[in-house]
């Protein structure tokens, strides 16, 4: 967040230091492209902190697999390497990077916090770290409980979801 915000704020000023909009509010095109340029240099700095992690976290799912003994077998048998990619790689490597996308919510909201403090950005994240700072206990049980509500509802639309990508769970 540091880099991107010296990079693109004050060595290149593309975006803008801080804060979350300028200009008058109102529905107006000037407005809506000014919330968004506010907003881009926060959402890439937490889109690449988790990205970097969702690569890792890939690549030994996919080196694990790769050397799993239905893929050898599946070699053995003369199946083409896209048929033993597609067929049996990807689909064993995709549920758990499913259910971590899921999870990540938790880490998005951690990733918040940090983020609208460096940026000056007003959110939630912004507004947890005034309420520590003040002792506003009711505004960070508020902020706690809301965070709780989007975890488990990312958790709820993973389980639903699943049997789209795991033949084997079904539900009655």
């Amino acid at each position: 967040a540091f880099i991107l915000l010296i990079l693109f704020a004050f060595y290149i000023p593309i975006f803008p230091l801080v804060g979350g909009s300028s200009g008058e509010s109102g529905f107006s095109f000037a407005y809506i492209f000014s919330i968004i340029e506010h907003s881009f240099l926060p959402a890439i700095s937490i889109i690449i902190g988790a990205l970097g992690l969702r690569f890792i976290f890939s690549l030994a799912l996919t080196i694990t697999e790769m050397n799993s003994d239905h893929v050898q077998y599946a070699e053995i048998a003369s199946l083409s390497k896209r048929k033993i990619i597609y067929a049996y790689v990807v689909r064993n490597t995709m549920l758990p990077q499913i259910t971590d996308l899921g999870m990540s919510l938790a880490l998005i909201f951690e990733g918040a916090l940090i983020t609208e403090v460096v940026f000056g950005y007003p959110g939630i994240g912004y507004a947890l770290y005034r309420g520590v700072i003040s002792a506003d206990y009711n505004l960070i049980m508020g902020v706690t409980l809301l965070s709780i509500i989007g975890i488990a509802t990312a958790s709820l639309i993973i389980d639903l979801i699943y049997p789209l990508f795991d033949p084997r769970v079904r539900y009655k």
